[in-house]
Parts: structure tokens; sequence; C-alpha cells
């Protein structure tokens, strides 16, 4: 492997968001806010095998029910200053309802206070709970 291969694996780590130039300033799309785009093209969607499994997939971890409460979650963790877009993403993807398991799917988090994160974690939960 060429050393400039292993350099780009090597720079690229979620776990330390490290995720590659070309997210640098990307942003995140949450699952449900995938689901909503994709169900406004239902008349004109396209008849792919590949867009079916995206609809069946979102349609299975999409998370979060309406535009509202998927626009709640992403403004409550937009708030918290020091999440990355990557990790605000992961945790309304993956809703963890705790501490410990956030911090085992994304380990970027361990810059958090466990009682800090957990606060967050409770919040989403909140929110998701309460979807209208």
């Amino acid at each position: 492997m060429s050393n400039r291969r292993r350099n780009q694996i090597e720079e690229e780590d979620a776990a330390t968001l490290k995720l590659g130039t070309e997210f640098n300033n990307a942003g995140c799309l949450l699952i449900s806010e995938v689901k909503f785009l994709l169900d406004l093209r239902t008349k004109d969607a396209p008849d792919t095998t590949v867009y079916k499994k995206t609809m069946e997939y979102v349609k299975t971890f999409s998370k979060f029910s309406s535009n509202d409460s998927t626009a709640s979650v992403r403004e409550a963790l937009g708030r918290e200053g020091n999440l990355a877009q990557f990790e605000i993403a992961q945790i309304a993807n993956l809703c963890p309802s705790t501490a410990e398991e956030a911090k085992n799917i994304i380990p970027s988090l361990v810059k958090l206070e466990d009682d800090h994160l957990q606060a967050i974690l409770d919040e989403v939960q909140t929110l998701r709970k309460f979807q209208t």
C-alpha cells in the first residue's frame, strides 16, 4: 500500500470526527428527513430497486414520524454548540438511551461529561415520546 493511501486511511476516523475532506463542510441529514424528502417525490418517484430499497430502509429506521418532531430534535441538538453535524445526525438516527451507550456507538462523544450527555439524550427521548 502506498504511503499516500495509508495516510488517507489514517486520516479518516469517525471516532475522532475525521471523516475525510469531502465531509468537512457537509451537512448531515437525519434518516427521518430523508424519509420526508422521499415522501415528497411519491408521484414522480423512479421505479427502481435502489429507490424502493431506500424507501424501505428509511421507513424502517426513521425515528420521528413528523416534520415538526424531526425539526424539534434537530433544533434541540443544534443548541448544543459542541456537537458536530455528524454527531447530531447519529444521536437522532440511533436514539441511544444512556450516555454509556451513546459513547460506545458514537466514540467522539467522549468529549462530553456523562451527566450533560444524558440530559441531551433525555431531551431527545422526550421529544420522541411526545411527537405529534
